[in-house]
């Protein structure tokens, strides 16, 4: 049995918004997100919904909250990344635990975001394998992919996300700039 707030976020996050919908800069989006589950957001940054790491599906919203959300509650502000440490822990759990097995290609691909946001280049080496082998008959597999190869380019050459300085109060360096103005440097 799934907890029903797990439930509620699940369903909204997969059968009732599309995937690219996740992948775009929409502030009223960020705002119905935000009031909406809030709450959960806040519970789960409290430690209040640690219990969901223990089921493959509520431990998918758990991310989704920490990970996701708080990218599009928190947009251009610190606040966003802050979660990231705990999310990947929680990772690293679900995928020693087999959820990756037990999951369908969209859940997985989410559990997983987490190692691709993560400024660690062997986070982002560990998840290219992973989706190599779970999300490979992913529709999407080619987009997926790419976005990820794209995200991991910028950490092998900066080893951080250039992006995210002037965010993060981290000075640019002159390459990291002329980055900046080129094609898929910012997420």
């Amino acid at each position: 049995m799934i907890n029903e707030r797990a439930k509620i976020i699940l369903e909204f996050c997969f059968a009732k918004t599309p995937m690219e919908k996740w992948f775009r800069k929409d502030h009223d989006f960020d705002k119905k997100l935000k009031q909406f589950f809030s709450n959960d957001y806040e519970r789960a940054v409290n430690n209040q919904y640690d219990e969901w790491q223990n089921n493959p599906d509520e431990c998918v919203a758990l991310i989704m909250l920490l990970d996701q959300f708080s990218r599009n509650f928190y947009r251009n502000n610190p606040q966003a990344y802050k979660q990231d440490q705990k999310c990947r822990l929680i990772v690293n759990k679900a995928i020693k635990r087999g959820y990756l097995k037990k999951l369908d290609k969209d859940k997985s691909h989410f559990l997983l975001l987490p190692l691709i946001h993560s400024e660690d280049l062997d986070d982002h080496i560990l998840g290219h394998k992973l989706i190599d082998i779970h999300l490979k008959n992913h529709q999407e597999f080619n987009k997926i992919k790419k976005a990820w190869n794209d995200h991991t380019y910028a950490i092998k050459k900066f080893n951080r996300y250039p992006h995210r300085n002037s965010i993060l109060g981290r000075k640019s360096s002159e390459i990291e700039l002329k980055f900046l103005n080129g094609p898929n440097s910012s997420w």
